[in-house]
């Protein structure tokens, strides 16, 4: 498994797209500090959420399923895949060493990020309130991004097109996800089976949200407006694996139906 993880970082870091990626980490960091500092309320959280959420969900889950693409479309633009299973080395561990690989990159551009933003606050000197739990909370969008990622993924896999179409799928799933995000009508619903529940970035915000604390008055009305609603750690991250667990299923069932 150690060198099948390794061969694939090794494939992924000669894709021109990959130096890109680790490059995007920086983007909403930067571009979020620039908007803060200075103002009379700028406190760490602020940053923080800043470049946790705008950076997690424009930028991460996209470069996920982007990356993704690459990494699945790989032995097959190479024709490899026939001299891979004859070491032998199973369709099943290729599928999951490509989401481990993923799954690693998501973890070090959040953390890319919150230590972009940390030496930010450092170098303004603005206190790092509550430093261990936006680390916290910085690694757990990592992960829960990546389960996100995971349906468009699959659709990737399952109709094995292009890039190009593997970018259009990744746009539209976006942007329908950033717009349920956005929607009081899907988020401020009971927990149950819904698109407020079930559709990854709504439910991560119903998650992640109770974390911040409200500013003014707009801020304040929508927090108290919106924290029935709130969904508990338990609760998000059980609904978010075991939609991760099926889409691999599913993923893994698609990678041994194709042909060699």
């Amino acid at each position: 498994m150690h060198n099948l993880l390794s061969c694939e970082f090794v494939k992924l870091k000669r894709k021109k797209i990959f130096p890109f990626a680790l490059l995007a980490a920086f983007v909403f960091p930067v571009l979020g500090s620039a908007l803060i500092v200075g103002r009379s309320s700028t406190d760490f959280a602020d940053m923080m959420s800043f470049a946790r959420e705008e950076s997690g969900f424009l930028l991460l889950m996209p470069l996920l399923v982007i990356l993704a693409s690459n990494l699945f479309f790989s032995e097959q633009d190479n024709d490899t895949l026939k001299n891979l299973l004859c070491i032998p080395v199973s369709k099943s561990r290729l599928v999951l060493v490509k989401l481990l690989v993923l799954l690693i990159f998501s973890g070090v551009f959040q953390i890319v990020g919150f230590a972009v933003s940390t030496g930010i606050a450092v170098l303004y000197h603005i206190p790092l309130i509550s430093l261990p739990l936006q680390f916290a909370l910085t690694v757990a969008i990592g992960l829960l991004l990546w389960a996100a990622a995971l349906p468009c993924i699959v659709l990737v896999i399952w109709f094995n097109k292009s890039y190009i179409f593997s970018v259009i799928i990744v746009f539209f799933y976006t942007l329908l996800n950033y717009a349920m995000r956005l929607s009081d009508a899907i988020l401020m619903q009971p927990l149950g089976f819904n698109a407020g529940t079930l559709m990854p970035i709504p439910m991560i915000f119903r998650w992640l949200y109770q974390f911040n604390i409200p500013a003014g008055e707009i801020q304040t009305a929508f927090y108290n407006r919106f924290s029935p609603y709130f969904a508990s750690t338990s609760v998000c991250f059980s609904v978010l694996l075991i939609e991760a667990a099926a889409c691999v299923i599913l993923m893994i069932g698609i990678y041994r139906r194709r042909e060699i």
